[in-house]
């Protein structure tokens, strides 16, 4: 639980000529259509990292819990939030109750139980799913089921941020069936390629329907939802890759939200009739990450010269229009509890970044191009072909590279091979020189999971290869209390030497547009991972 939280008012802008109180004609009542540009290759969130598959796992899973819009935990399976003050958290922090609703059933029927939680753990270490975050899940010692309906989890470690964690969104592990998947839960990777997997039966306020890949994916209000009917119909998530389609769409009225546009259409989108725009804080950042395995990137000098070659603040202002906040460090300055403002920093100068990287033995050539032992500065840069933000911060980023005497090529993938949980994946099999991309983050300060070197890909989310001992530790500290100042001096640790060290340059943390019918009611945009944290209340 987080000592103190902080969220900045988000940006609204109303219609003009526009009435609360009117209907727009356009509106299909009961029916929510929204967008987003990424694709998915999974519809179990579990086998994939992609915003999008996680967006939709709110519509049809349950997880422990949920981060409402202030980024404050509430019960979604559970039926309270586990404390020390409640009995739920033992005093030394090794003793878990996770007490679920009694009135949980998934879309087949079959009540949730103790055995669902137990089996999900279970899959989520099992080394032939393709699941690539363990943390937390490998320090669980054992899970007793003796009550149907409480999970008593005895924990190997103090694990501090269990509670986003387990069957947490910030895991991407959501409850699931043991009655459907025990048996292809095997040693063969089997879990990977069951038919579930793209006609999941989760226990979300909505059911599948069906899956028409490339294009959308229907859902349908389950009925017997454990509080109660959803107030829509349909939830159909359409996938359009390109934001400014996006934006047309939104105008036409073929959809009700363009959720997650790129800043680079909010000038534009912010003011269509009969829409309401909204500019969102989040935990999500931008960032521009190096191949720690590739030689040329080895040599800290080089790293901390292309950051100093990089004008974080025209990007922020000329891509995003300003929808971001600033930092240099993957902690949110949001939190202002654990953000450590004081760490060393590298800040935008070229001259410097020319000087650091003739210091570093990279001679500029008769091109332009650098040169070393023969070798060229040369490098590629990957991020998502569907990603226009992306794309822009690539070619202003790949010019200010240019202008240090770096030859630069761009090499982009779709979303769905970008963040593939295999190492035929971009990320997780190292198959990139330099990549950016945006980290939907947690309200918790641990960021183990991507960073640590116990978490190296393929098997972890750390596709830096960031192997840092002092950063390591630091993590590990941080994960192995709850005392809040320890927490906080563990944090500014692994702050300093992320910044020492720049294994990876952070741009600014987003402020995520999204644009929607007025008409609909009752959204309210989570900063942590998903924006939809109760679609079961949206009405339209």
């Amino acid at each position: 639980m987080l000592a103190a939280l902080t969220l900045a008012a988000c940006t609204k802008v109303g219609t003009s000529g526009e009435s609360a109180q009117h209907t727009n004609p356009w509106t299909h009542p009961g029916r929510f259509i929204y967008a987003e540009n990424q694709d998915v290759k999974s519809l179990n969130v579990m086998l994939s990292t992609s915003a999008s598959a996680g967006d939709l796992s709110t519509f049809l899973f349950s997880y422990a819990v949920r981060y409402d819009a202030h980024g404050h935990p509430v019960p979604d399976a559970l039926r309270e939030i586990p404390t020390i003050q409640n009995g739920d958290v033992s005093s030394d922090g090794l003793t878990l109750k996770y007490k679920l609703r009694p009135n949980i059933l998934f879309h087949d029927g079959v009540r949730m139980t103790c055995r669902d939680l137990a089996f999900t753990w279970k899959a989520a270490l099992n080394p032939a799913n393709n699941n690539i975050t363990h943390d937390g899940y490998r320090d669980i010692k054992s899970i007793d089921c003796s009550d149907p309906l409480v999970a008593v989890i005895h924990m190997q470690r103090v694990y501090a941020p269990f509670l986003q964690q387990l069957w947490g969104v910030n895991s991407n592990v959501p409850i699931l069936p043991a009655h459907l998947l025990q048996s292809v839960n095997d040693s063969k990777g089997s879990f990977n390629t069951a038919p579930y997997q793209s006609a999941p039966i989760g226990s979300g306020p909505f059911r599948f329907v069906r899956w028409d890949r490339g294009q959308q994916v229907v859902l349908t209000a389950f009925d017997r939802y454990f509080v109660g009917r959803p107030k829509l119909k349909t939830v159909i998530f359409r996938i359009v890759p390109d934001d400014s389609t996006l934006v047309a769409q939104i105008k036409t009225h073929e959809i009700d939200m363009a959720a997650r546009l790129g800043n680079n259409v909010w000038p534009e989108a912010r003011h269509i009739r009969g829409t309401v725009a909204v500019a969102a804080p989040t935990f999500e950042y931008d960032h521009i990450d190096f191949n720690l395995r590739r030689p040329i990137f080895t040599d800290v000098r080089v790293r901390r010269a292309l950051e100093m070659a990089v004008d974080r603040k025209a990007i922020l202002d000329k891509v995003a229009h300003g929808n971001g906040d600033l930092s240099s460090v993957p902690v949110s300055p949001v939190l202002s509890a654990y953000h450590d403002p004081n760490v060393t920093e590298f800040p935008f100068d070229l001259a410097k970044a020319r000087a650091a990287l003739d210091a570093a033995g990279w001679k500029v050539g008769p091109d332009g191009i650098r040169v070393k032992n023969g070798q060229r500065f040369a490098f590629t840069y990957s991020t998502q072909t569907e990603s226009v933000t992306g794309r822009a911060i690539q070619a202003f980023v790949q010019r200010e590279w240019h202008d240090a005497g770096a030859a630069v090529t761009v090499k982009n993938q779709p979303t769905a091979q970008f963040f593939a949980n295999t190492t035929d994946g971009t990320l997780q099999g190292g198959h990139y020189d330099v990549a950016s991309f945006a980290w939907v983050a947690a309200s918790d300060p641990d960021d183990s999971s991507i960073y640590s070197a116990r978490n190296l890909a393929p098997k972890g989310q750390n596709a830096l290869y960031w192997d840092d001992p002092v950063a390591t530790k630091a993590m590990d500290d941080g994960l192995e209390t709850v005392d809040p100042a320890k927490r906080k001096a563990a944090s500014w640790r692994e702050q300093e030497r992320f910044a020492l060290d720049v294994p990876s340059i952070i741009l600014y943390f987003r402020r995520e547009p999204f644009v929607y019918n007025s008409d609909l009611k009752e959204f309210t945009a989570s900063p942590v991972i998903s924006p939809f944290w109760d679609p079961q209340n949206y009405s339209l």
